[in-house]
Parts: C-alpha cells; sequence; structure tokens
C-alpha cells in the first residue's frame, strides 16, 4: 500500500501545473492507465489540446496530463483493487499512459502490477469529409505482475487492440458508441500472470451525456481464453467476460467522479474465473 500512496501524493502534487481549462469527462484515463471507459480504451485521445489551450508550458505539441484514481471493490471475494495512473498526449494523434495496479487479495498475497501503454489514432473522427467516419486507433499496453504465489510462466507481455469510436450529437441526447478488438495472453488482465495462448477478444461501449453534466453507459469485455499459465501445471485458463455500468458527474472542467457496479462472473465457477460483483470508485482530474 505504501507504493501506491506514494503514486498518489506524487499525482496530487502535480496539480500545482494547472493553469488553464481543460476538457473533463470521457474518456477517462482508466484502470491501466489508457484513455477510455473503466475497462475499455477509446479511439479518442485523451486530454487533447483544444483551441485556446495554452499546453503544457506553452507547448502547443504536448497537453496537458490527465491522471486517474480507482478503487474496485470485489466485496464477495474479499479483494481490494487500487490504481492509479497518468497520460499524455502528442499532436493529438499519440497518446502514453502509465498505471499502477496495487491488489490486496485476503488470505493470499498483495500483487503489484505495472502498466505502460501507447495508442496511435490513425483516424480522426469525419475525417475524409465523412460525417459518419468513426475516430480509429491502435494501441499496446505492456504489463508486468509480481504475482508469486504459484511459479508463472510469464510475469510480463503486451496487449493490442484496435478500437473505433464515434460520437452521434444529431439525437437529444448525444450518443459515444465504441467498439475493438483485443489481443492478450492476460490472466485476469494480467495481473495473475500470462498464458501461453493469444486470444483475441471484443470489447465495446454504449454512453450518453445527460444536462451536459453527466456520463452514463455501460461497457463489456469478452471472457479470454490464455492457455497455460502456472508452471508444472497442464491446465488451461480462462477470464470470464466482464460487464459494468457506470454514471459520471462533471463537476467542472477539470474535475469528474465516477461511480459504477461492475460483474466479473461467477466465483465459484469451475470452467472460467471471475471474482462476483464489484463496486468501482473513481477520481479524475485533467489538468
Amino acid at each position: 500500500m505504501k507504493r501506491f500512496t506514494g503514486l498518489l501524493i506524487w499525482f496530487l502534487a502535480l496539480t500545482l501545473l494547472a493553469a488553464t481549462p481543460a476538457m473533463a469527462g470521457a474518456p477517462f484515463t482508466n484502470i491501466e492507465g489508457v484513455g477510455g471507459a473503466a475497462l475499455n480504451p477509446f479511439a479518442y485521445i485523451a486530454n487533447p489540446v483544444t483551441k485556446g489551450d495554452t499546453c503544457l508550458m506553452g507547448n502547443k505539441a504536448v497537453s496537458r496530463p490527465q491522471i486517474g484514481i480507482w478503487n474496485v471493490g470485489l466485496t464477495e471475494s474479499k479483494i481490494d483493487w487500487w490504481s492509479a495512473g497518468i497520460n499524455d498526449s502528442f499532436f493529438n494523434r499519440v497518446e502514453l499512459g502509465y498505471s499502477h495496479e496495487f491488489v490486496d487479495v485476503q488470505g493470499l498475497q498483495n500483487i503489484a502490477k505495472d502498466n505502460l501503454s501507447m495508442k496511435v489514432n490513425l483516424i480522426k473522427e469525419s475525417d475524409f469529409g465523412i460525417d459518419l467516419m468513426p475516430a480509429v486507433s491502435a494501441g499496446l499496453i505492456w504489463k508486468h505482475t509480481d504475482f508469486d504465489a504459484i511459479k508463472l510462466r510469464n510475469s510480463s507481455d503486451a496487449d493490442y487492440y484496435l478500437v473505433a469510436t464515434k460520437m452521434f450529437n444529431g439525437c437529444k441526447l448525444p450518443i459515444i458508441l465504441n467498439a475493438g478488438l483485443l489481443s492478450t495472453k492476460g490472466y485476469v488482465r494480467g495481473v495473475l500472470g500470462f498464458g501461453n495462448h493469444r486470444d483475441n477478444i471484443f470489447f465495446g461501449n454504449i454512453d450518453t451525456v445527460l444536462l451536459g453534466k453527466f456520463i452514463t453507459g455501460v461497457e463489456y469485455e469478452q471472457n479470454a481464453h490464455v492457455g497455460k499459465v502456472f508452471e508444472g501445471d497442464n491446465s488451461t485458463y480462462s477470464t470470464n467476460s466482464l460487464w459494468e455500468a457506470h454514471v459520471a458527474y462533471m463537476y467542472d472542467n477539470h474535475l469528474t467522479l465516477v461511480a459504477s457496479y461492475a460483474n466479473t462472473g461467477d466465483k465459484n465457477s469451475t470452467s472460467q474465473t471471475g471474482f462476483g460483483g464489484a463496486y468501482v470508485l473513481s477520481m479524475q482530474y485533467a489538468f
């Protein structure tokens, strides 16, 4: 917990850099430090430079950073999961991110996981004069876990993804649709190691903005079959599909507060690993 506390203090100290308004709201700095919702990446770049911004240190090529702090309470499985992340964008095309996860599993061990990410925006929304053209981005997330209660075959690996995001403003309520494919070997998103099989899974989101202050939505991630994970164990492992429903309140141009319910699957399942339901809380700050 000491590492998380130190990171939290460092992130909050960065508020001294804030001097001009930013755009609060999605995409959030998610649990793995990527611009998106709680779980899934968006094609949009987090906290992009907008017209009139002075940007970081007056450099218009570099946006101001954005941070996200998350707490996931998997009460059925007695797991307390924290994450603190930061990301920044360059030329409104490239996003770099980092997050540190701290997972307290009662009766097992405290697990630390680190994530380094890069996202490249390949197509901007409505490019080529096509109104229905979504934003399209590709990215990777390098992950490392220190889980050692059971000897792992691999403690580090990378996820790769391709994602498309589109906002529809013609409706009475703006709607954001997001869908993508993720290539992963991560068992429980890499917290419990990485298998010898790479699975390609679907993820998606739908969100809407209410009263100009609230974002509500749901997101889904398909189950992942990652093969053999532990040394000396020929069993194959799968992570259950995940879904969560959230509401976010954009307090001002900097601060967004998020609350949600997540379901990770039946914790008693013998075929796929799940941990039951969870509450999710987050504080997002765009500098």
